[in-house]
């Protein structure tokens, strides 16, 4: 599919796991496998999402209303498929001190929560179906990087990510170049969109994902008050 097949310097783990198709079941089996090694696979390969994440939501910040819960006070982020915590600490070490962390892989957030910047972190949270009630709407800001990529989650799933954000919030949110344009991921966005749920922010296209792809960055506020 597209970027998948054409680089070599992408890694063989990388690789391996695009071509899942998004089983769930398959997924948390070969992330338990790479979790130990993940930071050091995508750390050699060049990975900007962490701190394209973080422009991403301080531009958004800046589009929204005072009245907004994600501007008007301290707010908690939700690190929503956190993995090994890469996001978690870019966020950290931009200033946000209260974020809690969930992945797919029980172990992937236990290594996420090793690096003691999470005020909690759980494993085991699939993000493509309807959210638990203690996750939903449960932060102001909710970010999701890295998972709207080849061989992960659909495009639908972008509906439940809405769900975990507060009335009014912030929703930011990674799509690797081909996932982007090789799936109907406009088409599910554009549906949030002229439904009135999701209001856009701001859209970074083609920006640093992986030393093999560019990415795009969007940040959407949800249906509530503070929208613009």
């Amino acid at each position: 599919m597209g970027d998948v097949d054409d680089h070599e310097d992408m890694t063989e783990s990388m690789r391996e796991v695009m071509s899942l198709d998004g089983d769930v079941d398959k997924l948390a089996t070969y992330y338990a496998r790479w979790a130990d090694e993940y930071d050091d696979d995508v750390a050699s390969h060049g990975y900007g999402l962490p701190e394209m994440m973080v422009q991403t939501l301080q531009r958004a910040i800046g589009e929204v209303r005072p009245d907004s819960p994600a501007y008007t006070r301290s707010p908690n982020v939700l690190d929503a498929g956190c993995g090994t915590g890469l996001v978690g600490a870019a966020l950290h070490a931009a200033g946000w001190s209260t974020i809690d962390g969930v992945d797919l892989s029980h172990e992937m957030a236990d290594n996420a929560a090793v690096r003691g910047i999470y005020r909690s972190v759980r494993g085991g949270v699939d993000l493509t179906v309807p959210p638990t009630d203690d996750l939903r709407h449960s932060a102001p800001i909710v970010t999701v990087g890295g998972v709207f990529t080849v061989g992960h989650v659909p495009p639908e799933a972008l509906e439940q990510m809405a769900e975990l954000v507060e009335p009014g919030g912030i929703l930011v949110v990674s799509t690797r170049r081909a996932y982007h344009e090789e799936t109907d991921f406009h088409a599910a966005r554009e549906r949030l969109e002229s439904s009135g749920r999701l209001h856009q922010l701001v859209h970074l296209p083609d920006a640093p994902y992986t030393m093999d792809s560019t990415g795009d960055y969007w940040a959407w506020q949800t249906m509530g008050s503070g929208l613009t």
